[in-house]
């Protein structure tokens, strides 16, 4: 399972590393570096930004992005689509290990959301609470897709270990982007947090990489990296030269109380930072994720995707993995009839009202971001922004 994955614009102001390889862009410059870990030294930073958040997600700046809010509820501009919500992976942060409800999507079923979706189209992305590549239809399931151009991007989450010589082809020949939840780079911290082979994981991301590099039409690659370890230590293993050295972006980031999502309170953190005897390197009250979980502006995951379970349901956000707020099945109705159904309405009006503590999933969620974050990924016509290589990203 990635995370959030789903967890993408929480990052701001705390201490991701984004690190992008030749033919992307330049790294940030040393001064530069140096000047931004000044600043975040600063005694009162967290506290100003902290409260700079507070009152900019306010109703009083509701105005500057209800325009795009409206557009957005006429159509989802991206599916992001559970095929399967089995994972061979058990990473110790993820409750994914829990799951009860597990299955795989039917084909029929597929095609049906498919052709509803495709005529008019936006972004899709395969994996939200499972690994895709565990799904053996996914190689019909990506073709199926060149059906409907309007599709223009096709995006894949995985943890890299299916991702073999047999769907690799599939994924450079039909322009899939791949993100991958790779985390920890030396094999005993990977295999200890992961839970299968790091040898696996290193050889199909290396021979991706390489087969990438060799395509007629390379296609957006982005490895995520959450490490229980510094970001120097990380930067000296070999995987991480071998990634650095081709054309895919790296994000990185050392785990602490900003990093790790409590999936809608379905993961006890406190436990796992005294388990795993991590230090919480956030002192301070003023941290993102404490600021998520109080802050009741309109949040961005019910006008940025439809999220759909692998049984055809469509729930509440990318956060419910275990599918406690239901807003329509996909078997019967379809997409519009949902995203502008009465449920959807409902849960939009109680976010507007500034009543989110109200949607049970919502009480504890500490990945519950504003709104204001949608333009960050669509233009003002709802149009999915082109300096964006993901959605997810």
């Amino acid at each position: 399972m990635s995370e959030n994955a789903t967890l993408e614009k929480e990052n701001i102001g705390i201490n991701p590393i984004p690190l992008v390889s030749s033919g992307q862009q330049k790294n940030p410059s040393p001064c530069g570096n140096i000047l931004k870990k000044w600043i975040k030294k600063i005694p009162c930073f967290h506290a100003m930004d902290y409260f700079r958040r507070k009152i900019y997600d306010t109703s009083f700046f509701d105005s500057s992005i209800q325009p795009l809010a409206k557009t957005l509820e006429e159509w989802p501009g991206a599916l992001l689509i559970d095929t399967t919500n089995r994972c061979n992976a058990k990473c110790v942060w993820c409750p994914n290990p829990d799951l009860t409800n597990v299955g795989v999507m039917d084909m029929a079923v597929y095609r049906k959301i498919i052709d509803d979706y495709g005529p008019r189209g936006g972004v899709l992305t395969f994996g939200t609470f499972g690994e895709p590549l565990m799904d053996k239809h996914i190689k019909a399931r990506i073709e199926y897709l060149q059906r409907y151009p309007k599709i223009h991007k096709i995006e894949l989450l995985t943890n890299a270990f299916f991702l073999n010589e047999n769907i690799i082809p599939v994924i450079l020949d039909n322009g899939v982007g791949v993100d991958i939840s790779l985390d920890e780079l030396d094999e005993k911290t990977f295999e200890d947090v992961k839970k299968m082979s790091f040898d696996v994981v290193r050889n199909n991301i290396v021979t991706f990489l390489e087969m990438n590099s060799q395509a007629k039409q390379s296609v957006p690659v982005n490895i995520r990296i959450k490490t229980m370890k510094t970001v120097e230590e990380t930067m000296k293993q070999e995987l991480f030269k071998i990634i650095s050295s081709y054309d895919c972006s790296v994000v990185m980031n050392t785990i602490d109380d900003n990093i790790i999502s409590n999936w809608a309170g379905k993961l006890d953190k406190e436990s796992f930072f005294q388990e795993h005897e991590i230090s919480k390197t956030s002192k301070t009250q003023f941290t993102h994720k404490r600021f998520n979980q109080t802050n009741i502006a309109p949040c961005t995951q019910l006008w940025k995707w439809m999220v759909i379970y692998w049984d055809g349901s469509v729930v509440l956000c990318c956060a419910d993995m275990f599918s406690q707020t239901i807003v329509g099945d996909l078997k019967s109705d379809s997409i519009s009839e949902i995203w502008n159904g009465p449920n959807m309405k409902s849960y939009r009006n109680q976010m507007v009202g500034r009543k989110r503590f109200e949607v049970p999933l919502c009480q504890d969620c500490d990945i519950h971001l504003s709104w204001h974050n949608l333009k960050e990924y669509y233009d003002k016509d709802g149009d999915f922004r082109r300096d964006r290589k993901f959605i997810m990203g």
